[in-house]
């Protein structure tokens, strides 16, 4: 049976954008492969026309169609999948996080056949099966299957609880050598599902709920098969991998795990490393265990500066406390770390979202990366911005474009604000910070005030620097497309770039 993927994978603000690989994509498109199926891929990295969507899906002649979609095009897959079924004839699916956080959205659109709701390796691969022989799909399980006008709810499976058991991902389906950050020679690794956390704002225990789990529904590869994985994979496909970044939402499950991995990749892997961690799993023995295995760098997410919301709203079960020590422990051990902050939360001010900027301040992360906050469809903050009648329905491809939960206390000119000056913000109040005595407390009381001032022109800034994006933005597609020599002597990387040379020099 030939299935083609269809990936939508927009960035309207990174100029030269040209996709991400999609661990979910490369699965799926593994486990069909090894029952004899035919796997196509349409990756969207930009807005497509109509006319060039449909072309391209005429061309590849499939007989069934799967999409794998994020929230961010909640309100675009009407349209596409509208044009996937009238270019082909084939049935739809969805599948991906969107699909298992709003099922009964997506299985309302009048051009899709199955919503995949959890895990979708065993579905789908039943699904092509049952297709190709000609017998009815209503009773698979995971699936949300239309007859007629209506839709038949199938139960979940149990999740897959051995990662080990799944073939290697198959990145071949992809143009992998155009990948955004295969060009800068970084090599993004996933070798787990789920995170134990259940924060507010993250999908994760939806997804959790979706599908029953008799055991941990936070899975790891073990250490022998994610080096063996990893090993494979670089050889396969990036040779000359200059970094490899770990995209687990906690780069491993326990001590144990690690003190098991740790040798292994040493021995077959041996390359530099980043990756993310959760600031109260960071003792000083893991962090010497980081540091001895090759990390460079860690990613800690610390989201709000202000306790109030960090404890009741993002009910994180994180303290300032554990994030200042986390910080000291890696910069005692030499590894860089980057900051995740998010801006624009129920109940936040801008006096709250300045106490971020100035908790950032004391960290003192080599850099700092601040999303808007995205009401997901199943977390419980979308709950309450919907009860609160704070939605707007806006969508954006991505969590720095603009603002889509409409806050009285917190205008959205003032969320841009913080969001696109909070690097800036970030050096302004540490200035202060190394003033002796009781400088450092009148300095950010000065600038909380001048800041949070109706008189301070926050929105004539953001207007400018709107104007200044898009200008660059622009430009650099224009340098690209014409002289992509004279945009790389430009500096067009992006700066994570040129602070990951440094760091790989080192």
């Amino acid at each position: 049976m030939r299935v083609l993927f269809i990936y939508p994978d927009l960035s309207s603000t990174i100029t030269h954008y040209t996709g991400t690989l999609s661990y979910g994509v490369a699965s799926l498109a593994a486990v069909l492969r090894e029952e004899g199926h035919e796997v196509g891929l349409l990756h969207l990295i930009a807005s497509p026309r109509e006319e060039e969507f449909r072309a391209r899906v005429r061309a590849a002649r499939p007989e069934l169609v799967a999409f794998s979609s994020n929230s961010h095009y909640a309100r675009r897959l009407r349209s596409w999948t509208t044009w996937a079924r009238e270019a082909s004839g084939a049935p739809v699916v969805v599948g991906g996080v969107h699909a298992t956080l709003a099922p009964e959205e997506v299985s309302a659109l009048p051009d899709v056949d199955f919503t995949c709701v959890g895990e979708g390796e065993q579905a789908l691969a039943e699904l092509c099966r049952t297709l190709e022989s000609g017998a009815d799909p209503a009773g698979i399980r995971n699936l949300w299957v239309r007859g007629g006008v209506s839709v038949v709810r199938n139960a979940p499976r149990p999740q897959v609880q051995d990662l080990d058991a799944l073939p290697d991902p198959d990145f071949s389906v992809f143009d992998f050598g155009r990948l955004y950050d295969v060009r800068k020679g970084i090599f993004m690794y996933l070798m787990s599902r789920g995170c134990p956390h259940s924060c507010t704002y993250c999908c994760q225990h939806a997804l959790r709920s979706a599908a029953p789990h008799s055991g941990r529904s936070w899975r790891f590869l073990s250490p022998r098969r994610a080096v063996e994985q990893l090993a494979t994979l670089l050889a396969r496909h990036l040779p000359e991998v200059r970094l490899v970044s770990f995209i687990d939402a906690i780069f491993f499950p326990e001590r144990a795990w690690l003190e098991e991995f740790a040798p292994l990749y040493r021995r077959r892997i041996g390359l530099p490393f980043a990756c993310n961690m959760r600031a109260d799993r960071l003792d000083r023995e893991s962090a010497a265990l980081l540091r001895d295995l090759g990390c460079r760098c860690v990613r800690l997410g610390v989201e709000s500066g202000d306790e109030r919301i960090t404890s009741q709203v993002l009910k994180r079960g994180l303290e300032a406390a554990d994030l200042r020590r986390a910080f000291a422990l890696l910069r005692e051990h030499g590894m860089a770390r980057w900051s995740y902050n998010m801006v624009g939360l129920p109940t936040e001010t801008l006096r709250s979202a300045l106490k971020t900027v100035v908790l950032n301040a004391e960290l003192d992360p080599e850099f700092a990366i601040t999303f808007i906050f995205y009401p997901y469809p199943g977390t419980a903050l979308r709950a309450l911005c919907a009860a609160s009648g704070q939605l707007t329905g806006r969508e954006y491809d991505n969590y720095g474009v603009g603002v889509t939960a409409r806050l009285p206390q917190f205008p959205e000119t003032d969320v841009l604000f913080v969001q696109r000056f909070f690097r800036g913000l970030i050096r302004l109040y540490a200035r202060g910070m190394r003033l002796p005595g009781r400088w450092p407390a009148r300095w950010t009381s000065v600038l909380d005030a001048t800041l949070s001032s109706p008189l301070f022109p926050r929105a004539a800034l953001v207007r400018g620097a709107e104007a200044y994006r898009r200008v660059r933005h622009r430009a650099g597609e224009h340098l690209v497309r014409r002289s992509p020599i004279l945009y790389r002597l430009l500096g067009g990387r992006d700066p994570v770039w040129r602070f990951r040379e440094k760091e790989l020099a080192a």
